[in-house]
């Protein structure tokens, strides 16, 4: 394994944070992923999926990420010409390879292709072999969803992360994502990781010189640590102890051991190992409401139901009991007016890394208000 790694440990954020509207931000990103050798399709989908959880506030996978796919794909660890193949194929499933394309690509192919499937008939199931760290996973099935099918998808990555009861890294933040349609609103989506953590925050903590929360991580011995770089070298644990370790576990051997052939140890490491494609697997399960009680019944009842949680009396400190994705959709409508918040660490490497590949686009961006209010979302989600 090459001891060559894209998070190295910041001195801390002390340029500026700029404020930066979204289109230059997408556009910027595409531009570094174009000059690395991506063709604009799967370079616009690859910078709209980091400027989407950019604004929805899931900073681990927003735009910090754009330094390591352009690294992988200079480095040749991931195929920039490489278009998905059909292996396998019937009525409601699909069985793709996506030949070490980015992951963007196999899981963008993969979900159209279950959404297609389940509206010929009641359920759609497409698994992804052969691919890459691909985001967030409800950059996919919110598409599904507002496409008024439901979703779910699950996604193999690399061992960073303990088994209940062990000490060293064993099993990937493996992550899941459901997303419901709703007929007056935007859809019902859940997006974790079965960490504690993303791993992702981690690394940006990392990146800004910052401490991490007690629980997120153990270092290299086992021991429970604040400290974001001894949680790199170390693990990250599962949420809810022997529940997510057991979910975890699950996704590996369905996405990992089922559809791609290879789990555990056998996925590479994005950012540690340079020697091996990442041989990530993906599942994506679409189901068509049309072939249970019928869409117009069904989204009745989900409107009702959201009803019915936005109406229960809120705890202390909270205004009303929102529904999962809610606080990501607030985030998202505020940096579509207003732009986003991006770090000076962050900003001034997006710069430094346009410039190193020849992009053609630069950022601009505002020194921002220091008073202003910008919060990150709770959420998490994937590697």
């Amino acid at each position: 394994m090459s001891t060559k790694t894209a998070y190295l440990r910041g001195a801390g954020d002390t340029d500026p944070a700029r404020r930066v509207t979204l289109d230059e931000l997408r556009e910027h990103c595409s531009s570094v992923l174009r000059a690395c050798g991506l063709a604009p399709a799967p370079a616009d989908l690859v910078a709209d999926s980091m400027t989407d959880a950019e604004a929805r506030g899931i900073s681990s996978h927003g735009v910090t990420r754009t330094r390591i796919y352009a690294e992988r794909l200079r480095g040749g660890m991931l195929d920039a010409q490489a278009q998905p193949v059909v292996i396998r194929e019937d009525p409601a499933s699909v069985y793709l390879d996506a030949r070490n394309a980015i992951g963007h690509v196999g899981a963008d192919v993969g979900m159209d292709l279950a959404i297609e499937r389940a509206r010929n008939g009641a359920v759609g199931a497409v698994g992804v072999a052969n691919s890459n760290h691909c985001g967030t996973l409800a950059y996919y099935t919110r598409r599904a969803a507002l496409a008024g099918v439901a979703a779910i998808a699950i996604s193999t990555a690399p061992t960073t992360m303990v088994y209940f009861g062990g000490r060293s890294r064993a099993v990937g933040t493996n992550p899941l994502s459901i997303a419901l349609p709703r007929p007056d609103g935007p859809p019902i989506t859940v997006d974790m990781a079965t960490s504690a953590t993303a791993r992702g925050k981690i690394i940006l903590a990392n990146q800004l010189g910052q401490d991490i929360p007690d629980g997120w991580a153990v270092d290299s011995e086992g021991r429970p640590t604040t400290d974001a770089a001894a949680a790199l070298a170390g693990s990250v644990t599962p949420f809810g102890g022997p529940k997510g370790s057991g979910l975890a576990m699950m996704i590996d051997l369905l996405a990992g051991g089922m559809v791609a052939g290879v789990s555990g140890e056998g996925i590479g490491d994005m950012y540690e190992d340079w020697t091996r494609p990442q041989r990530v697997g993906h599942v994506f399960i679409t189901l068509n409401p049309d072939g249970w009680v019928g869409s117009s019944a069904f989204l009745e009842h989900v409107e009702d139901f959201a009803r019915r949680v936005h109406d229960l009396p809120p705890a202390d400190g909270f205004d009303q009991v929102l529904l999962p994705g809610e606080v990501e959709e607030r985030a998202l409508e505020r940096a579509t007016r207003d732009g986003v918040l991006v770090s000076g660490t962050v900003f001034a490497d997006l710069q430094a890394l346009a410039d190193e590949v020849g992009a053609e686009r630069q950022l601009s961006g505002v020194v921002d208000d220091p008073s202003g209010t910008d919060t990150d979302s709770p959420s998490g989600t994937g590697a």
